[in-house]
């Protein structure tokens, strides 16, 4: 790696990403600065950081089984900066976005809902 291409990415000794954000919960976190070590990057060492999943119950809202899902995040090991992502598993089937594009659609849902609840006086 050229030193034009290390200024450019930034110094693996000093990548946010070796760092486990807030979220990460080390039980699940599977990344490795190892594989950030020296000029040469591993990705399919590398790992990401995974957050503990939060249990979503959608026994209401699916008549089908399986009826609990989770959600949770990720963010890749690289010697650049990383988007983190918001994974939603129901059984087999999941979606994965980036928290910059969950964050505005989850925000209209929950002005949605606040104005329901407002109105039929019912409230968390």
């Amino acid at each position: 790696m050229s030193v034009r291409s290390q200024k450019n990415l930034g110094s693996t000794e000093t990548s946010p990403d070796q760092r486990h954000p807030a979220w990460c919960d080390r039980a699940r976190c599977t990344a490795d600065a190892a594989a950030l070590s020296g000029n040469s990057y591993r990705p399919a060492t590398a790992g990401q950081h995974r957050s503990a999943p939060v249990r979503l119950d959608l026994t209401t809202a699916i008549a089908l089984a399986p009826q609990a899902g989770e959600a949770y995040l990720t963010q890749a090991v690289a010697p650049w900066p990383c988007e983190t992502y918001l994974h939603i598993q129901h059984g087999d089937r999941g979606i994965a976005m980036t928290v910059g594009n969950a964050s505005p659609l989850l925000s209209a849902l929950r002005l949605l809902t606040t104005e329901a609840e407002a109105e039929s006086g019912w409230s968390w």
